[in-house]
């Protein structure tokens, strides 16, 4: 025990520090994201979808290959390629 129990650390409020900074990133960080998400906007998925068809189509003329058709129904588009037509019911192409 110490001889004077009025005595206090001398670090104070030192290691409050470090966590009123990362609370300050955090919240900049939240901040940044909420600026961008409303400055671009919901994209959704009809944009990767509408890449995928330009990539298709621009490889399928680089390699001299039939152009494919584009398939247009949401539930085949969410089924892996490798993966229509292995059970029957996603085999349709429009």
């Amino acid at each position: 025990m110490s001889a004077h129990p009025d005595e206090k650390s001398s670090t104070g409020y030192g290691n409050l520090t470090t966590v009123a900074w990362s609370i300050l990133v955090m919240g900049i960080s939240l901040a940044i994201v909420i600026v961008l998400y409303v400055w671009f906007g919901y994209i959704g998925p009809s944009f990767s979808e509408d890449v995928l068809i330009k990539q298709q189509a621009e490889l399928r003329e680089q390699f001299n290959l039939p152009p494919e058709e584009v398939i247009t129904d949401p539930e085949v588009l969410q089924t892996p390629p490798s993966l229509r037509g292995v059970d029957g019911e996603n085999n349709s192409t429009a």
